[in-house]
């Protein structure tokens, strides 16, 4: 069971009090984190935050779950229980890989001090139904909220966060604006951690992605004399009922993107061989130009491996901005590149490409590109087809929602 749902039991009467080793490790880092600015300097009030939920009887819940671990925590400590000792030696190792002062430190000196202070936890509920503020008062201040602290909302020496918000369509400007509670302090990165489940991983390196491409097209054109950024047909940025932009990928001119992985089981058969007919003309090796629609019709028969992806590679939003790009640019051809014989297996990252030597340099850079490695069969899967689309150099970046 994912730990989030073991901490949001919504409507249960008698939900457990067991606590997710996930958020036992979080808290563990948190009291190691603030003890040693605790230590160094004795005005030092830091903050912990899980904001996993908009429910309120979730939130209740987690107020519950932290009561419980500051009262485990000192009676652990005042019995130098083993089992409390290693727990937060683990995060004190964990920390000191980040942190050079962590690493200079003596474990023992932080864990006297845990032993001393912690009776001073607060746990802090803030919602709609609370008036507490994010004040951080108390040597350690364990906050639980929901909306009330998704915007325009900095928590003073915020080091550890435990987060699970996790919607259907998760909208960027809401994630950005959750990571202003950190602040700026770049003197403590060292002794930060975000705790978060792996799907919610993937969605904040999509919109991390997103986020520097965009900047990237801004910083190579202060001027702003590009065209702008262009939205393709059929893939809308943003709900309509709201103005700002949501959960926003971007495909930007001089950039390369192919499938994490491609799925090799029978499913694909008829279209490896479907694609298999549309490039029998083109030799191995060589690449040749074909029509744009012919490359969009290859893009989608690609079958993607959904359980590897990042929410970068879209072969619905790739083939609007095709479209788009021709449009544009009035460009109604591109070039495909062929190789039928490729041994390749490992998952790649999105934007880090899957060819080798001097092949992405084998074809001219002055109109889309694709790359279609044939994957040979083996150990029992089938063979398949792993492409890598190219985007000409240019001022210009197509937007889609993830």
């Amino acid at each position: 069971m994912n730990d989030v749902s073991k901490v949001t039991p919504g409507s249960q009467p008698t939900p457990t009090l067991e606590i997710p080793k996930s958020l036992q490790s979080a808290l563990d880092t948190f009291m190691v984190a603030a003890t040693y600015k605790r230590v160094k300097e004795a005005d030092q009030n830091c903050a912990f935050l899980c904001h996993v939920s908009t429910s309120k009887s979730d939130h209740q819940h987690i107020v519950n779950l932290l009561r419980k671990y500051k009262t485990d925590l000192a009676a652990g400590l005042k019995r130098k229980n083993t089992k409390t000792i290693d727990r937060l030696k683990l995060a004190y190792k964990d920390l000191s890989t980040t942190h050079s002062g962590i690493k200079a430190e003596k474990f023992s000196k932080l864990l006297e001090s845990i032993e001393f202070l912690s009776p001073g936890i607060a746990v802090k509920l803030v919602n709609g139904d609370t008036d507490e503020d994010v004040v951080v008062r108390s040597p350690y201040n364990l906050f639980v909220g929901g909306n009330k602290l998704g915007r325009g909302v900095t928590i003073k020496n915020l080091l550890v966060s435990y987060y699970g918000r996790n919607p259907k369509k998760p909208q960027a400007d809401t994630v950005l604006q959750h990571a202003r509670m950190y602040g700026y302090r770049r003197e403590d990165i060292g002794l930060l951690r975000l705790f978060l489940p792996k799907e919610l991983h993937l969605v904040f390196k999509a919109i991390h992605k997103m986020e520097t491409s965009l900047r990237k097209l801004i910083a190579e054109n202060p001027n702003e004399e590009f065209r702008g950024v262009y939205i393709s047909n059929g893939v809308k940025a943003t709900r309509r009922n709201i103005l700002a932009p949501g959960s926003i990928g971007m495909y930007t001119g001089g950039s390369n993107y192919n499938p994490s992985q491609v799925l090799r089981n029978n499913s694909v058969r008829t279209s490896t061989a479907k694609i298999d007919n549309l490039l029998e003309l083109i030799a191995n090796k060589d690449f040749a130009e074909i029509p744009i629609s012919k490359i969009k019709i290859l893009i989608e028969l690609v079958k993607q491996d959904e359980s590897k992806s990042e929410h970068v590679w879209n072969s619905r939003a790739i083939s609007e901005s095709l479209e788009q790009f021709a449009k544009i640019h009035g460009q109604s051809t591109g070039y495909v590149y062929v190789d039928r014989n490729r041994a390749v297996d490992a998952d790649r990252r999105e934007t880090a490409g899957i060819l080798e030597g001097g092949e992405f340099r084998a074809v001219p850079n002055d109109k889309i590109a694709i790359y279609m490695l044939r994957i040979r069969p083996r150990g029992g899967n089938n063979a398949t087809w792993w492409p890598q689309i190219r985007f000409p150099d240019g001022r210009y970046a197509f937007a889609f929602a993830i």
